[in-house]
């Protein structure tokens, strides 16, 4: 919702007495987080007993939050904190998490599920072992060549942002990267470093985790200094901070504020602070929580079912929830810092993933240099060697292009799957940067496409394309892998134009439409993958069909507010029908102005 003319007044005079001689008062920002509590951990318990999938909202930043609330000495229900732990963690502590780690099976997008997955383990103080490293250098694999890391989630604010995709991944790697790759973690971290600082945040959401990053990458005094006086500066007159310029401040953007500048090394008497602090406890409800309203307002469905978990506001729950999950933390940043090993729960119980069960040589294959490999051959270790779970010698090594070649001159079979599917080949392309593993493998007779009746998860042009690595997209088809659709799908997901050219070059369909009516051009609109559209426009793909939701692109374009109108405008270039109506008769202007999306009806006012 936008902001209205008189609620600057009527917040500053509730914010007047919180501010008392320029000061928080410390047992009502208390009183405030704990006022929260119930809430927060009625719904953590409903989410984790109704819900299979491990999220972000109500696992990962449920962690973190009620890990500092403990931190902080506030009550938390030890049955809940247990419950989410063991449902959030179950890959990391099963007995198979390092197989699971290394063929990543069910992996979807390393930032910032798996990266958000990471940081809650380091709150959780669960140690480092093969698994949380095996996921942390995956995710190393993954960061761009600028510093970046991208990430196939659009949904703002909470997990569309590639500075969110980037501070996470930082984090992550700064908790759980293996010793034997510390080098690896130096150069990653200082490239993204140098990206956090170069590019300019449009979002709180982007400000907030710029400055985590450059904080938990090591910049310079200076850089972290600048980056946090870019989020100040997006403070509002009422104290608070809003997702994008126009809108409310809310719970969510002022919580992650509060925790970006107190992670910053930021005062909580800080004037700022203060304030922000202020805004907090005189906007929250009577129950405990803050409602924050989502953006995410597209008619197609882009998460899994919503059901009600007891927290309220509707359509606006999970936002909601997760916006006082920060407002918690952010309140509990302007408390004095409690004593280290103030935790009183205790952590998840766990198989530990390096267990007597794994077999010595994993560690060398996933991360020592060649010559410890060579050792360990040279003594006699099978290169066929497997694990209980299938995890071949030659899979845990397929990142390596030099432990690779040694694999198969001494025997390695390249054809080998396990009995989810997993072989060597699809090791080597869940990850980018691996085209002289893969190309050895397929100069083996490695199989660029699996065979008819043979079934995998995943193919490897598809995993080829999520980690956007055009070169393995390119090897792959230049073996006979198929052009296939999943395949253009996922590069238009992420966003990786070369990955989707080639695709298409290849001979992929991208004009078909999913039950529901959307296309590719749809979804590239929805997921705000500007730089895809004229790929797809130039393949065939029809600029205004009408989905089953009587949504054209350019109707998406004008109702989805991601805080930028590049989608919009790439789609007007290309002349897009401004006439078409939505089924409540509304053009995209109409749209837009409905919903006060005031870049985005400037844009459509433009003559053509």
């Amino acid at each position: 919702m936008k902001a209205k003319g008189l609620i600057v007044p009527i917040v500053a005079l509730l914010l007047a007495p919180l501010t008392a001689n320029g000061q928080t008062d410390p047992a009502r920002a208390r009183a405030a987080a704990v006022r929260a509590m119930p809430m927060l951990q009625r719904s953590v318990r409903t989410f984790v007993e109704n819900r299979g999938c491990v999220s972000c909202h109500h696992n990962s930043v449920a962690v973190l939050t009620l890990r500092t609330a403990q931190r902080y000495g506030l009550a938390v229900d030890n049955a809940v904190l247990q419950g989410v732990e063991t449902k959030t963690f179950r890959q990391l502590r099963s007995a198979t998490a390092v197989d699971d780690a290394v063929q990543a099976l069910g992996m979807t997008d390393p930032t910032p599920s798996t990266s958000y997955l990471l940081m809650a383990a380091q709150a959780a103080q669960l140690p480092a072992d093969l698994a949380t490293a095996t996921w942390a250098a995956r995710i190393a694999r993954w960061q761009r060549e600028d510093g970046h890391w991208t990430t196939s989630d659009f949904r703002p604010p909470h997990s569309g942002s590639l500075f969110t995709a980037t501070a996470t991944a930082v984090q992550a790697l700064r908790s759980y990267m293996p010793a034997e790759l510390a080098s690896d973690r130096d150069r990653a971290l200082q490239r993204a470093a140098a990206w956090l600082r170069t590019n300019r945040p449009r979002s709180t959401e982007d400000a907030a985790f710029r400055l985590m990053g450059l904080a938990s990458a090591g910049a310079s005094p200076d850089d972290v200094q600048a980056a946090s006086a870019d989020l100040v500066a997006l403070q509002q007159p009422d104290g608070g901070w809003s997702q994008i310029p126009g809108y409310e401040s809310d719970a969510y953007s002022t919580g992650e504020a509060l925790v970006a500048l107190h992670q910053a090394g930021a005062s909580s008497a800080d004037r700022t602070a203060v304030r922000g602090t202020a805004f907090l406890i005189s906007t929250q409800a009577r129950d405990g929580t803050w409602r924050v309203r989502t953006r995410m307002i597209s008619p197609a469905e882009v998460s899994p079912m919503y059901f009600a978990t007891g927290f309220p506001y509707g359509k606006d729950e999970f936002l909601s929830f997760t916006g006082t999950c920060w407002a918690v933390m952010g309140l509990l940043s302007a408390l004095p810092d409690p004593p280290a090993g103030n935790e009183v729960g205790r952590s998840v119980p766990s198989t530990a993933a390096s267990s007597a069960a794994t077999p010595a040589w994993i560690r060398t294959a996933l991360f020592e240099a060649p010559p410890a490999l060579a050792a360990l051959l040279a003594d006699g270790l099978d290169p066929n060697s497997r694990t209980e779970g299938g995890t071949t010698l030659l899979m845990a090594s397929a990142w390596n292009p030099d432990k690779v070649r040694l694999l198969i001159e001494k025997g390695a079979d390249v054809s080998v799957r396990t009995t989810g599917g997993a072989d060597a080949i699809g090791a080597a392309t869940g990850v980018a940067g691996t085209s002289a593993s893969l190309r050895a493998l397929l100069d083996a007779g490695g199989a660029a496409e699996p065979a008819d009746g043979v079934r995998v998860r995943r193919e490897p042009i598809v995993l080829a394309s999520m980690a956007g690595d055009v070169e393995n997209v390119r090897l792959l088809l230049s073996h006979g892998a198929k052009a296939s659709s999943e395949a253009a799908a996922e590069a238009v997901t992420f966003g990786y134009a070369d990955v989707l050219r080639a695709l298409v070059a290849a001979g992929a369909s991208v004009s078909g439409s999913e039950s529901s009516g959307i296309n590719l051009l749809h979804w590239a609109t929805i997921t705000n993958r500007t730089d895809v559209i004229p790929i797809l426009l130039a393949a065939g793909v029809p600029l205004d069909d009408m989905d089953g939701f009587g949504f054209t692109p350019l109707m998406y374009a004008a109702t989805l507010d991601q805080g930028e109108t590049g989608a919009l405008e790439a789609l007007l270039k290309a002349g897009a029908d401004r006439g078409i109506k939505n089924e409540d008769g509304r053009t995209p202007l109409q749209q837009a102005q409905r919903l006060k999306h005031t870049q985005h009806a400037n844009v459509l006012k433009q003559p053509r």
